[in-house]
């Protein structure tokens, strides 16, 4: 008797993960059979890990390569071989959010579901891509979408609060997307943090959050809060007290807890914000509130639509190396477990004396 087809799975477990021998499962109709070749750990990943988040799925990771090894019937825009990228985000079925409430990519094959498949969240990858910087797809479309929002008010100033992967990429991509002279301030959690984008940003100006970083704020002000949700609040409340009516807009990047609302926005759903724009609508659907004589714009954005996924996609492929100094870790299955649980368990990105700002696992081994 033949055994079963079975694959390594990076698995969840209380506040750490662990590797696994999973069965694997045969695509059914209308689904698609992948195998990731490498996994990007976001922090929305980590808040599942760590508890801080109910998401149900045991298997996390929504940022990555993979190529097609299954393919089920009546599914005819994919063969054996192409290497692909999944959309995490279906605008249109709540029940498919990758690594969310179905199973991630942190793991050598996975089903994408039918109703993902035939909603067009599957998309090609262009063959001169490398598997670790595509990534960066989902957060390069994600970014950029978030600074197409507020290009719309024509700030003077971006205001960045968070310094992990999506606020250096924020600060990489301002220039382009905004226009090339916008002055770039970033408030960071640690001098850690604002050493090294001081090194792969020298034009960003770096502040820590203690510091009185308003004085190095002109003009009117776009806000960009790229924290952990649980800052989200309290980085929108401080851009609007110390800047008052010189913020002109605000977008929340990551994540933000439900029903979050801040006094100094009175009346303001922050997270129906965010959720009004669930898969990257453009124009986007914006809230509008008025402080003095400034009408601030705020959008959010939940996700981005295929279309985007694959600009970024054709985008990473053309742009030089310099976004790759983002990737800091790149290592292998075991290797990548066990930077992952102390991450998460000691709620640091510092490992090894190192700065953690993207870790890669070559779920492949390739």
């Amino acid at each position: 008797m033949t055994a079963p087809p079975t694959h390594r799975a990076i698995v969840r477990r209380g506040s750490r993960s662990s590797v696994e021998e999973r069965r694997t499962p045969a695509p059914g109709a209308g689904e698609l059979l992948i195998a990731p070749e490498k996994v990007s750990l976001c922090g929305t990943d980590i808040q599942i890990v760590r508890g801080d988040r109910d998401d149900p799925s045991s298997i996390v990771g929504h940022e990555g390569a993979a190529r097609v090894v299954g393919v089920g019937d009546g599914v005819s825009d994919f063969v054996i071989g192409d290497r692909v990228v999944v959309n995490p985000t279906h605008p249109h079925d709540s029940s498919f959010l990758l690594g969310h409430n179905v199973e991630g990519l942190f793991q050598q094959r996975v089903v994408i579901g039918a109703s993902a498949v035939a909603g067009g969240l599957v998309s090609l990858l262009p063959p001169g891509l490398s598997s670790a910087r595509a990534t960066l797809v989902e957060p390069y479309a994600v970014v950029r979408y978030a600074l197409s929002c507020l290009s719309r008010e024509s700030p003077q100033t971006l205001l960045i609060f968070g310094d992990g992967l999506i606020g250096n990429l924020a600060a990489a991509l301002a220039p382009s997307v905004l226009f090339p002279t916008v002055k770039i301030v970033m408030v960071h959690r640690t001098e850690l943090g604002a050493k090294w984008t001081a090194e792969f940003l020298p034009t960003v100006t770096n502040a820590r959050a203690e510091d009185p970083w308003e004085r190095d704020v002109t003009g009117s002000v776009a806000v960009l809060v790229a924290t952990h949700r649980s800052g989200t609040v309290s980085s929108i409340d401080a851009a609007v007290k110390r800047l008052g009516d010189n913020v002109v807009a605000v977008h929340p990047i990551g994540g933000v807890p439900a029903k979050a609302t801040s006094d100094l926005l009175p009346g303001v759903d922050i997270a129906g914000v965010r959720q009004a724009n669930t898969g990257g609508p453009m124009p986007p659907a914006v809230t509008t509130f008025s402080r003095g004589g400034l009408r601030v714009a705020l959008t959010g954005n939940r996700g981005v639509t295929n279309d985007q996924l694959t600009s970024a996609a054709a985008a990473l492929t053309e742009s030089g190396r310099s976004l790759d100094a983002l990737l800091t870790h790149q290592l292998d299955i075991d290797e990548g477990t066990a930077v992952m649980n102390t991450i998460c368990e000691n709620r640091t990105r510092v490992v090894d004396g190192q700065l953690v700002v993207r870790l890669v696992v070559d779920i492949a081994g390739g």
